[in-house]
């Protein structure tokens, strides 16, 4: 499966967390130019875990739109030096990996937390809202693709 991954490239806004142009992310193609996203973005808005999205060009076809969502939700945590090793973020993490989160980072201050479909978000955003609340991290919501009604 992992041999089969490409690389594409998301045209990131001005004011994103990484101050970077653009962001590559692994995919997996699926033909007709659509392909599923296999990580979270750290620094994209907008985008989720196993997405369909579709990219044009050859050498890392950039994203143009997002042609079915996973129902996965993005969030970030920015942390300080040091804090990724502590007991303290182990606490807190703890709680959201018990409801079927998990993170990839490219640093280790940096975040992308992948909430699934069935993992419940008023659950996972009141657990991230009592790490800010006792700052252990900072967090910003990146796509929230969960529906929010109730």
């Amino acid at each position: 499966m992992l041999e089969n991954l490409v690389k594409v490239s998301i045209t990131l806004t001005s004011d994103n967390i990484q101050n970077a142009s653009t962001e590559t992310l692994w995919a997996e193609p699926l033909g007709n130019d659509h392909y599923r996203l296999q990580n979270s973005p750290s620094a994209a808005y907008g985008f989720s875990y196993l997405d369909v999205v579709k990219a044009i060009g050859n050498e890392t076809p950039e994203v143009v739109e997002i042609v079915e969502n996973s129902g996965h939700s993005t969030y970030r945590v920015l942390l300080e030096a040091g804090v990724l090793e502590s007991d303290r973020f182990g606490q807190f993490w703890q709680k959201l990996e018990n409801i079927g989160c998990t993170y990839e980072g490219s640093q280790s201050k940096l975040l992308s937390i992948d909430v699934p479909p069935s993992t419940d978000i008023f659950t996972a955003y009141s657990i991230l809202e009592s790490g800010e609340s006792a700052g252990v991290w900072e967090f910003e919501e990146a796509k929230c693709a969960h529906s929010t009604e109730t």
